[in-house]
């Protein structure tokens, strides 16, 4: 599958995951998690609604 995509679409996944990470939200690319706190809403940041959404990327929540 990764190797169909095309460079536009890599370019945007790269951009929302650094525009989430700039907010000091954790990624784990290679396990397609994103590490909120407990508590937060997750779709609170619109990057992690299109990550999920697009990029079939999953939420955990940490206790911190």
């Amino acid at each position: 599958m990764a190797r169909n995509w095309k460079k536009g679409v890599w370019k945007r996944r790269s951009n929302i995951l650094y525009r989430l990470r700039k907010k000091g939200v954790r990624v784990n690319t290679k396990e397609r998690t994103i590490f909120i706190p407990y508590g937060e809403d997750p779709n609170k940041e619109v990057q992690v609604a299109r990550l999920r959404k697009e990029y079939h990327f999953n939420v955990q929540f940490e206790i911190i």
